[in-house]
């Protein structure tokens, strides 16, 4: 019988990340999609251009409810072609969509997929700054999708921060996730 490698293994994993079929799309308008794959357990936001309030905070709160809902491991941002967000959203999404995402869903690891300019990735970068005492998970930016199912899927990498539980777990009286 022949060995696999962990390097074999994840490349089939990843295949299996790229050509299921057994994606849900919950909001598909022009400017942001919500996508998940309950079987691999994650969750997608896809932003394009300036993303009107209404939708923003409506892809985030689906998102966010599917997520909880689903017990998804996994969250990525696909913020390549832009996804300009409001200072109000900016706000609102750390006010509220976090602490709920982060008492509440099973997510292990949020990816950001780095968007193409320069303003974008500067909103993002102060939004992912401001959630790390909130999110009790690793977040961490990428230029592409494979490199963040990739790391998906490396379990070696899976670390939470003992703080971030501590604060979850007692204000809760349990473990989230």
């Amino acid at each position: 019988m022949k060995a696999v490698s962990c390097c074999h293994f994840v490349n089939i994993r990843l295949q299996q990340l790229e050509t299921t079929q057994e994606t849900t799309v919950y909001l598909d308008t022009p400017e942001l999609k919500v996508y998940s794959n309950t079987s691999l357990k994650f969750i997608v936001l896809q932003a394009s251009g300036v993303v009107p309030s209404d939708i923003y905070r409506q892809g985030l709160s689906l998102a966010t409810e599917i997520a909880i809902k689903e017990q998804l491991l996994f969250w990525l941002v696909n913020n390549r072609e832009g996804g300009i967000i409001t200072p109000a959203d900016q706000i609102w999404a750390n006010e509220v969509s976090a602490p709920l995402l982060a008492k509440g869903s099973c997510i292990r690891k949020m990816a950001i997929i780095e968007p193409k300019d320069l303003h974008s990735k500067i909103i993002l970068e102060d939004m992912m700054d401001k959630a790390r005492d909130v999110f009790p998970f690793e977040m961490q930016f990428f230029g592409d999708v494979p490199s963040a199912h990739a790391w998906f899927l490396d379990t070696e990498a899976t670390v939470f921060r003992t703080a971030a539980v501590s604060a979850v777990t007692s204000s809760e009286g349990r473990a989230s996730f």
